[in-house]
């Protein structure tokens, strides 16, 4: 005597036989769709981390540019005391030879 649940396996897999191919072009359709969710996925993660790594080149680019006029500045003031102390024979004031003038 066969029971429902035999009959039916069997009758699943006489079709499975039967459509094998239109089975596996199935699986395989599926198997794509998943694949190219999972690129599209990884795709977009890619894209939000070059977008990050441009920010913070652009980051660093600005600051590299304050670093070079920061160092401008410091060489114009050590270039300015540089000359005062050998063309012009300047030197540091001390409290000796500093006056104090008084406002009346």
């Amino acid at each position: 005597m066969s029971t429902p649940n035999t009959h039916l396996l069997c009758l699943i897999a006489t079709d499975l036989r039967k459509h094998f191919f239109a089975v596996l072009v199935g699986m395989l359709i599926v198997c794509s769709a998943i694949y190219n969710v999972y690129t599209t996925h990884k795709t977009r993660g890619l894209v939000t981390q070059i977008e990050r790594l441009a920010q913070d080149k652009d980051d660093l680019m600005m600051e590299w540019r304050n670093l070079l006029i920061e160092e401008h500045t410091l060489d114009e003031h050590s270039r300015i005391r540089r000359i005062a102390l050998k063309k012009l024979s300047m030197s540091q004031a001390t409290k000796k030879n500093s006056v104090l003038v008084e406002l009346r």
